[in-house]
């Protein structure tokens, strides 16, 4: 679709921002956020758009996030479309941004999943002639937003997996989850990960390896995963637990488990092992943690 954006002349005031949020891997607004959207964009007032720029959380490969951001853009500018010429200008300095995992301080992941329009309001404008013509699904960087974005159950295939020959060396080392019965739970030891993220730090693959090898073993194994955060109580905003818990079950999929052996559940910091404010790093390190249900066996 190719569409025209008008220039206009106008009396400049303070920019200003607007920020809109997605549920995980989605690129359309849940109903809340659209009935915010919506409440925002049909305000009485002439708005030039300036900025739009689109951010997305950890989860999958760079190339998916990119493409996830891009397509959570697109559709916030579809929308400010429908105001074009009424009371939505977008300038002719129109910059689109989209940023993956690469742009995730510690700051910015309590706010990911979102699109930030900046805009100026316009007290008066004047309409001229001139106009500027461009695809839609091609962004100014030359990026094109994927008309069909790699679905989830893709994504781990990405991965890097375990070459099937090194099962067979992995399943003759002795297992802790051998002997496991249903309602067992055993903690990762030596499971670590980047500071707030879910990224396995490298030394805890022989953790990942022996978990697999046990699933790999006995293919009746159902597990659920559960993540669990020191330090803090009440509500993790970033969840935390989560993102780890997921970060396993992702493992396991990249390595052929099916997925339906898998669940994966967030305690967050209610049950740590030690009181929090907990006395020392071994106790914290004891309550930061992924433990293992055996759901069936």
């Amino acid at each position: 679709m190719k569409y025209v954006l008008l220039l206009f002349g106008f009396l400049l005031s303070a920019q200003e921002k607007a920020s809109f949020y997605f549920d995980f891997d989605q690129d359309a607004f849940n109903p809340k956020q659209n009935e915010l959207f919506l409440s925002w964009l049909n305000k009485a007032e002439n708005r030039e758009i300036l900025v739009i720029s689109g951010y997305c959380d950890w989860y999958g490969t760079y190339d998916y996030n990119d493409t996830l951001a891009y397509k959570r853009i697109h559709t916030v500018h579809e929308q400010l479309k429908t105001k074009v010429n009424s009371s939505v200008f977008f300038s002719e300095d129109l910059k689109i941004k989209g940023f993956g995992e690469r742009v995730q301080t510690r700051k910015e992941r309590k706010y990911n999943r979102r699109v930030d329009v900046f805009y100026n309001v316009i007290p008066n404008k004047i309409i001229k002639e001139e106009t500027v013509v461009y695809d839609d699904p091609v962004v100014y960087t030359g990026q094109k937003i994927s008309d069909n974005p790699k679905p989830v159950k893709e994504i781990v295939a990405e991965l890097q997996p375990v070459d099937p020959e090194e099962l067979v060396h992995l399943e003759a080392i002795p297992n802790r989850y051998a002997n496991a019965k249903v309602g067992d739970k055993l903690v990762m030891k030596n499971l670590y990960f980047y500071d707030r993220s879910g990224i396995f730090v490298p030394e805890s693959l022989p953790v990942m390896e022996e978990l697999l090898a046990f699933m790999v073993s006995n293919p009746k194994a159902k597990i659920e995963i559960q993540g669990h955060i020191c330090c803090q109580l009440g509500e993790d905003p970033e969840d935390i637990a989560l993102i780890r818990a997921i970060a396993v079950h992702n493992y396991l999929v990249a390595n052929d488990i099916d997925d339906s052996r898998l669940q994966y559940k967030s305690f967050g910091s209610t049950q740590p092992l030690h009181k929090i404010p907990e006395k020392n790093e071994k106790e914290r390190n004891e309550n930061r943690r992924v433990e293992i249900l055996i759901l069936e066996n």
